[in-house]
């Protein structure tokens, strides 16, 4: 069985959208739960959820809370799910009739804690069609999605995004493993900590999820005020592994995933937040970061070829160019 968890927040715009592409799925009925957790939300999502909920009483489970952002609505949808793997999906994104079937037949056929698929990144443009929902233009998309026969090679340039994957519900329970909560780039840190108890991988190589890019959405907004996260979520990261007492073992793998981050997506958006003082102050805390964690980052194994060359040229007189450079080339 398959559990679907839709947290929702002000999305009514696109959220029939998104609940008849889940109900339209190939994958037989009585092998889903779509878990809906609404996260205080003041628009008509409300009712729009209830009214989903009316029509299909044994398919959607409904939990309503005080807004408390994605992370605690995707962890509440996590605690209530009964399936034995559990997947993801974003309200204001859709998917493909038969995203959540091919993922689980693969799943099960390989024995695969974790199963993904690859995906359509479509940037809203600011006008509408004649539904009524907005346009879009499809953009490159962000990591190496493919299969993988050793987990730690899916450190290296992953898509962390939880929506074109199922997960196996076992390890997640098991191990305690949960979206951070009250920050940005909650994501990240999910991802990566799952990676360790995942014995088997398996790929649906099709794009089967739509993901969409809101100017206005959590990942592209306030980024002056919480591009800082980021630190917070690699700490929580590290501290994660430590805890767990696997740190040696993955140490290589988490310094070129940290690492790549800081001086790459990190710094992109560090070059659009609008305060001069702002991203000094961010670009010395990314290499405060760097230098306290991963001194010796430019020896590390997976640092080659032309991302190799990029991170060892990154440094206090480099970065502002370069966030400039990103700030333009790399949406989200």
């Amino acid at each position: 069985m398959v559990s679907v968890v839709i947290p929702v927040y002000n999305t009514e715009k696109y959220l029939r959208r998104c609940m008849d592409a889940l109900l339209s799925q190939t994958l037989d009925k009585s092998k889903m739960e779509l878990i809906i957790v609404n996260d205080g939300s003041t628009d008509l999502s409300p009712q729009i959820i209830e009214e989903y909920r009316q029509r299909y009483p044994d398919l959607i489970k409904v939990y309503n809370k005080t807004n408390g952002g994605q992370a605690t609505a995707r962890n509440l949808g996590i605690s209530k799910a009964t399936g034995d793997y559990i997947g993801f999906a974003d309200s204001d994104d859709y998917v493909d009739p038969e995203l959540f079937k091919k993922l689980y037949d693969r799943a099960v056929k390989e024995n695969a804690d974790l199963c993904e698929c690859h995906y359509h990144s479509m940037l809203e443009l600011g006008e509408t069609g004649p539904d009524g929902l907005p346009l879009y233009k499809e953009i490159g998309t962000r990591g190496t999605i493919c299969a993988h026969e050793n987990v730690k090679e899916l450190f290296l340039n992953p898509q962390v995004s939880p929506w074109n994957k199922l997960y196996r519900r076992e390890i997640l329970i098991e191990n305690n493993i949960t979206f951070p909560e009250g920050m940005i780039y909650e994501d990240t840190a999910f991802y990566i900590k799952t990676l360790p108890f995942v014995r088997k991988h398996a790929y649906v190589d099709e794009k089967l999820v739509y993901y969409c890019v809101r100017g206005n959405s959590t990942m592209t907004g306030n980024l002056g005020r919480r591009v800082g996260d980021i630190f917070n979520v690699f700490d929580d990261i590290i501290e994660f592994f430590q805890r767990n007492g696997i740190y040696g073992k993955y140490k290589d793998e988490l310094e070129y995933f940290c690492v790549k981050t800081a001086f790459c997506s990190n710094i992109s958006r560090i070059g659009r937040v609008d305060s001069d003082f702002m991203r000094r102050e961010l670009y010395n805390k990314t290499f405060g970061f760097v230098i306290k964690h991963f001194p010796d980052y430019r020896k590390n194994k997976y640092f080659k070829g032309k991302i190799g060359m990029y991170i060892k040229t990154v440094n206090r007189v480099t970065c502002p160019i370069y966030g400039k450079v990103l700030a333009r080339v790399m949406v989200g």
